[in-house]
């Protein structure tokens, strides 16, 4: 795989009164807590989700990976749904310092531009809160979609550090 140059930007919520909620206007969109580990749909989503923008970390981990790296008691999954249809997933890791970080989060194609990703976010940032983080934070880098820095601005998150690394991607991805 060739290597390219990809640009993290690292971004931080400090306060609950930061978030500008954005709430989707389409009927029965729900945020929902999975309350187990479920390594067949995390591995769903992470490849149904990466797939545009070359997540390729996880692709060839097994399911007994995936359970492992599920059932440690600092990683929280959701799911946004669209009238019971899974559209898209985040998932939350607690770190030590207090902070939260939002790990993954991504909507599947068909779903895209259609006003949902504001609202999951919005529902990320309350979620992360409401368990008592001292910080939100993610990261989004270059090979993401290209409207997702702007995206996480526009909720109030603030960049605080920016990469360069380098990174194998396979042919046709970035």
């Amino acid at each position: 795989m060739p290597l390219t140059d990809v640009t993290i930007k690292f971004l931080e919520m400090t306060s609950p009164g930061e978030l500008r909620a954005k709430r989707s206007s389409l009927e029965g969109v729900t945020v929902t807590r999975v309350p187990q580990p479920m390594p067949e749909l995390n591995r769903f989503f992470y490849a149904a989700v990466g797939a545009n923008y070359s997540w390729v970390d996880r692709l060839g981990w097994s399911l007994a990976q995936w359970r492992e790296y599920l059932q440690k008691p600092d990683i929280e999954t959701y799911v946004l749904a669209v009238t019971g249809i899974p559209a898209g997933y985040f998932e939350l890791e607690h770190h030590q310092s207090g902070d939260v970080e939002i790990k993954y989060f991504g909507l599947i194609g068909a779903y895209i531009g259609r006003g949902l990703g504001g609202h999951m976010l919005t529902a990320a940032t309350e979620a992360a809160w409401a368990t008592g983080a001292k910080r939100v934070i993610l990261d989004t880098c270059s090979l993401d979609h290209p409207k997702a820095f702007d995206h996480y601005v526009a909720r109030g998150f603030k960049l605080y550090d920016t990469k360069v690394v380098n990174k194998e991607i396979p042919a046709g991805g970035a």
